[in-house]
């Protein structure tokens, strides 16, 4: 993968040894207090078909809609309680993976969130969660 390949504005999203790195590598751009993911698709994020594995696409979801809502709520520890997913098409290789999300709602314990993973202005995912805020 060359540096060409990867959307303008994108920069490399660095967690050593940590998970994020194994289904990588991902990228992230910031507009002010707005941030947006994505990632290439390549082989290794493949099932037999040659499809993005969904796997990957939940994982993706997962992993950065939680540094949506870590950021949104003044980098305090939040976990994951509940996500739901709806599949909606699929992504090739090669293909670039965007992840747009949106904060619904936040109370005090917990925040609501909105994803979608997008391939150009095609859908391919769709995602709800809970977080929950850690020491709340």
């Amino acid at each position: 993968m060359t540096s060409t390949q990867i959307p303008d504005g994108y920069r490399l999203y660095k967690a050593p040894e940590l998970f994020p790195e194994k289904i990588g590598p991902l990228y992230f751009r910031r507009d002010g207090d707005e941030y947006e993911f994505g990632f290439l698709v390549e082989k290794h994020h493949t099932n037999f078909n040659g499809m993005l594995h969904g796997g990957m696409m939940m994982a993706f979801a997962d992993e950065m809609m939680g540094i949506q809502v870590y950021n949104a709520i003044g980098k305090r520890p939040c976990v994951t309680i509940s996500l739901n997913f709806d599949f909606i098409a699929g992504a090739k290789q090669g293909e670039w993976v965007t992840l747009k999300s949106s904060i619904t709602r936040q109370g005090l314990s917990v925040v609501f969130i909105r994803g979608e993973l997008l391939v150009g202005d095609k859908i391919i995912l769709t995602a709800d969660g809970i977080w929950k805020i850690i020491g709340r």
